[in-house]
């Protein structure tokens, strides 16, 4: 048996020499969104006006922009928008200026991209990436989602992955049968055809998606479709249902009455998802750019676009990351990959924790620390129930396993943990027939569990995760400080409230707040946090990290000493 990487490699070795994905910056167009909403939060127009500008003007002189940019650029204009009437009041006439711009060149592009429809073929698409075979390789293997066009015809007002307004470009299909049988080849079991797009929207040298499920079906292949029925692909919809293929319809208020007439005419019923009354989180021009929600996204892996192949990892839904998600392009320097992860297997996946996935060699194990989407998912998570979908556990929830009630529990549970341990470990063979690395995985699982049932073990683990999540704070703050400021607005009421509450008011020091029975050790994390995004003095804080450096045991699942 290999050892995994995150046992190769000593504690503090990999800070050193981080991996790539750790250094993706936002592109120019995020950073100018970030930096046009804060001006706006802070009611400086004339500085929006200036940034408004220069996005403007970036996008006069680089019309060559990918299906992610338009986003971005669409999210920066509905955010205008949302503040029209202040601005047409109080903001400079330059801002309404650039706006016309802005917007006369999307509609340009719209123009454009509909009378000349890309078909993107394998090598294109390859060629762009400019990968080596192994990150190749890690694409396929870990890949969530396909897909199969830029664009989509419904361009729903409430879309969630903020798909741009008709088709712009397609997979050829050589392309995407090639691309399937590299998913099948690299060992992952199943695909969603979906995306900012609709995969019925998908054509090319007279086929269509009935095709492609062909090919599915042909590799065995798992797949899942879940699509709008764009108007005019009903024949194809109804063909697809009839060979009982493997999807499921979204239902939104333009298309519920035509999807229920398709149900009757068929006499059959098919999966439905988000009806009308349950879209509970707000998107595209519903979003408010003020408020933090849920995140929409529920797996963890990469995503394929004829645009590139992303990382996907999930985030609340905000001004921040409207989307639900943060998209990290994958290139020639990436070189971790997140262990695909989706639907229900994804809910119980703790985002506060460093990722799980695969270096180059495919070696697996666990990041060192947590990339900046995690740190900001851990600083807007005030432990309110609606941000927590079910099956999800919250930061808040984490802490309450080192409440006595729970050691105890722990504790009275022990003797059946230790007899399902032996059974995963040792139904077939002895411990001395265990190879080395796997004996000391059996038997730091054992301590693990043992040590949390006593009273200073528990202590100690509780310690460390608070010391974890504030030097991942602190470090963020030191290099973000647009996205911070950010933050302290969405935080605002937060702060309000946590500021009237009182035993941190008294300077005791932090460990002694963490060990005292009667605190919230919740609150306390939050408090600090909001501290430290108010640009506090962090001494109290240094000399806590200081005397507990922290680090994350993946074999235990429990944040440890860092020696």
């Amino acid at each position: 048996m290999k050892l995994p990487f995150f046992l190769q490699i000593l504690p503090g070795m990999m800070k050193d020499k981080p991996f790539n994905i750790f250094e993706t910056l936002d592109s120019f167009f995020e950073q100018k969104k970030n930096e046009f909403l804060a001006a706006l939060y802070r009611k400086n127009f004339q500085e929006a006006a200036i940034i408004h500008g220069q996005i403007f003007g970036y996008a006069a002189e680089h019309p060559e922009f990918n299906e992610n940019t338009e986003k971005c650029i669409r999210q920066i204009q509905t955010a205008l928008r949302k503040y029209r009437k202040i601005l047409i009041s109080q903001g400079p006439a330059s801002l309404r200026e650039t706006e016309k711009g802005l917007k006369g060149i999307l509609t340009g592009r719209i123009r454009n991209m509909h009378r000349n429809i890309r078909h993107v073929e394998f090598e294109e698409w390859k060629a762009r990436l400019d990968l080596t075979p192994d990150q190749e390789n890690l694409i396929f293997k870990t890949a969530m989602t396909f897909q199969l066009t830029s664009g989509c015809s419904n361009f729903c007002r409430r879309c969630n992955e903020w798909a741009l307004p008709g088709v712009r470009s397609h997979f050829s299909y050589p392309a995407v049968i090639r691309i399937l049988n590299r998913i099948k080849d690299a060992a992952n079991p199943e695909i969603s055809l979906y995306g900012a797009s609709d995969p019925l929207d998908w054509e090319d040298r007279g086929k269509d998606v009935a095709d492609l499920i062909d090919q599915l079906d042909a590799i065995s292949l798992e797949y899942s479709i879940l699509t709008k029925v764009p108007r005019g692909k009903e024949c194809l919809f109804t063909r697809l249902v009839k060979n009982r293929s493997n999807l499921s319809v979204s239902i939104t208020s333009k298309n519920k009455a035509r999807i229920q007439a398709i149900e009757e005419r068929l006499n059959s019923s098919f999966g439905k998802q988000h009806d009308l009354d349950e879209l509970l989180i707000p998107a595209g021009l519903d979003e408010d750019f003020v408020t933090v929600k849920p995140s929409i996204t529920d797996g963890y892996g990469t995503e394929i676009t004829p645009d590139g192949a992303f990382i996907i990892i999930p985030a609340f839904t905000s001004a921040l990351y409207p989307q639900g998600h943060k998209k990290i392009p994958i290139t020639g320097k990436t070189d971790f990959f997140p262990l695909k992860k989706t639907g229900r297997t994804a809910l119980p996946v703790d985002y506060f924790k460093p990722l799980e996935g695969y270096d180059l060699h495919r070696n697996h194990g666990h990041l060192p620390v947590l990339l900046d989407v995690q740190v900001e998912s851990l600083i807007l998570d005030n432990g309110s129930d609606e941000l927590t979908p079910p099956g999800m556990r919250s930061l808040k929830e984490y802490f309450s396993i080192f409440d006595e009630k729970a050691r105890l529990q722990r504790k009275k549970l022990g003797p059946t943990v230790l007899r399902h341990l032996k059974k995963q470990f040792l139904s077939k063979t002895s411990f001395k027939e265990l190879p080395i690395q796997t004996q000391t995985v059996y038997q730091k699982k054992i301590t693990g569990h043992l040590d949390l049932c006593k009273p200073h073990k528990c202590l100690a683990a509780k310690l460390f995760a608070v010391s974890f999540f504030l030097d991942a704070v602190l470090a963020y703050r030191m290099k973000n400080p647009v996205k911070v400021e950010m933050m302290r607005f969405f935080l605002k009421n937060e702060k309000a409230f946590l500021l009237k509450m009182g035993p941190w008011a008294k300077e005791r020091r932090l460990e002694e707040l963490i060990s005292d029975p009667d605190t919230d050790v919740f609150k306390i994390l939050r408090c600090y946090i909001i501290r430290l995004l108010e640009g506090a003095e962090t001494h109290m804080v240094d000399s806590f990290l200081a005397s507990h450096p922290a680090a994350y045991d993946p074999i235990g699942d429990i944040f440890i000493c860092r020696t």
